[in-house]
């Protein structure tokens, strides 16, 4: 886990806040004062009565003021064209729609009605909007379940961080520091951490944290292309911005996932730091909170607090960012466990490399098992699956010719690729552990290169 990325998050939003009140500009007026009273009468009248300095900060107050009406006028003028937008609205009635809703409203332990739920045919992309009446805003068109539960765990766990009421405060803020670009780096960096973690919250409500890859393809698919900036966000929280943002969020996701949270104590005082800080002390540590972090990061070990217990073997964190577990197969042979060696699968290409379909019918308690393809060291075989029932549990991996096996364990779809240690023959198989009777239908593929 990331240095206790609650608390970074946190820090980020006092370091903003504290621009409304710069206590260290208090300090410096004081120092400022007690040096002053030690000074001649000359010097004083000298420097208090300088015309040029009066002109200056006259000139100063001038731009200031001018430039706090331009960004006045831009955000009225952006949520008068947004709320033309909302008038397009029509309440959403669709009976799986509104199911799903109020699913993850109980997961998320948010009561339904308090937020509305809305269609537009004027937004292109879902979002939330609205810090005092909160409404979720669908597009016009078709949804799947695992979409819209993707949109709603994502936009309402914006709405249970209050991210909608910080971007009110940042406009705010902005208009009254919109000389200084610190603000507008300083906001950059809370909108992206409010995107960071929403993904987080959202995945972990879901029960979907280590099948990020599905999650983000489709936020990605549900972006629609060449889609403009659809209206400013300081009242706006949308599902993603564009598909460069996807690469930050899914890079934080895999440093989330592979770090060991740091101690309270030193984010805690690394928060008071800030707090106690002026506004341009506040920026200066805005500026460097991400390289701090990087700083820990080091420090930390790659570890994960959300491991299986329940699974078996070493667990390890893959390039992808998925929990990869490392057994030796026998230790997946439950008692009574069936064996099913699969028909060859179809060969779909033997071009850059081998690419196989399966379409299996995995019965309770067995293991449906490919044949064996030779397979080099440092090659990578991609396994891609899709399971249903959609809830139920199921293992998926590769197993060697020496007895490893290195697998994942999800539900749904899985996608997965799997570094080749030694050079030896592998099968890929899908394991199904329910004792109930539960037949898996385990579609999907995959594929090597050709070396």
């Amino acid at each position: 886990m990331i240095v206790n990325a609650r608390l970074v998050y946190f820090t980020l939003r006092w370091v903003g806040i504290m621009f409304l009140a710069p206590i260290g500009y208090l300090a410096v007026l004081m120092n400022y004062h007690g040096w002053f009273r030690g000074q001649s009468q000359i010097w004083k009248l000298a420097f208090a009565r300088t015309t040029g300095l009066t002109l200056v900060m006259g000139i100063i107050s001038f731009v200031w003021f001018t430039a706090a009406v331009v960004m006045t006028f831009y955000f009225v003028m952006s949520r008068l064209n947004w709320n033309r937008k909302l008038e397009d609205n029509i309440p959403e009635d669709d009976p799986l729609i509104v199911r799903t809703y109020q699913e993850v409203c109980k997961k998320l332990g948010i009561r339904p009605d308090s937020l509305a739920l809305n269609r537009n045919v004027e937004v292109s992309t879902p979002c939330i909007s609205g810090w005092i009446h909160p409404q979720i805003i669908l597009p016009e068109r078709d949804y799947t379940k695992e979409e819209l539960e993707i949109i709603f765990f994502h936009e309402l766990s914006h709405h249970k961080h209050n991210d909608l009421r910080y971007k009110a405060l940042a406009a705010l803020i902005v208009i009254i520091h919109c000389f200084n670009p610190a603000v507008y780096y300083l906001f950059r960096r809370v909108n992206l951490w409010s995107e960071y973690m929403a993904d987080v919250t959202a995945l972990k409500a879901s029960g979907n944290f280590h099948h990020a890859k599905s999650y983000f393809d489709n936020i990605v698919n549900l972006i629609p292309d060449g889609r403009k900036r659809q209206v400013d966000n300081a009242f706006v929280s949308t599902l993603s911005k564009s598909k460069k943002m996807i690469d930050r969020r899914v890079d934080f996701l895999k440093k989330y996932q592979k770090m060991k949270s740091a101690g309270k104590v030193v984010t805690a005082a690394l928060a008071a730091a800030f707090v106690l800080a002026s506004g341009t002390t506040a920026y200066a540590s805005g500026r460097t909170v991400a390289d701090l972090h990087s700083v820990v990061y080091q420090k930390t070990e790659n570890f994960t607090d959300a491991i299986d217990e329940n699974a078996v073997g070493k667990a390890v964190v893959a390039d992808d960012g998925m929990i990869e577990y490392h057994c030796r197969i026998e230790d997946l042979d439950w008692e009574g466990l069936d064996i099913v060696s699969a028909p060859d699968p179809e060969i779909v290409a033997l071009a850059a490399g081998v690419h196989y379909n399966f379409d299996w019918r995995v019965e309770s308690h067995t293991r449906y098992v490919s044949g064996p393809y030779r397979i080099n060291t440092n090659q990578k075989i991609g396994v891609s699956v899709s399971v249903t029932p959609m809830d139920k549990t199921y293992y998926m991996g590769i197993m060697d010719h020496q007895g490893n096996a290195y697998y994942v364990k999800g539900t749904g779809s899985l996608a997965h690729n799997f570094n080749i240690p030694i050079s030896t023959d592998y099968r890929v198989f899908v394991q199904n552990d329910y004792r109930d009777g539960t037949e898996l239908h385990a579609t999907g593929y995959f594929v090597y290169e050709n070396k």
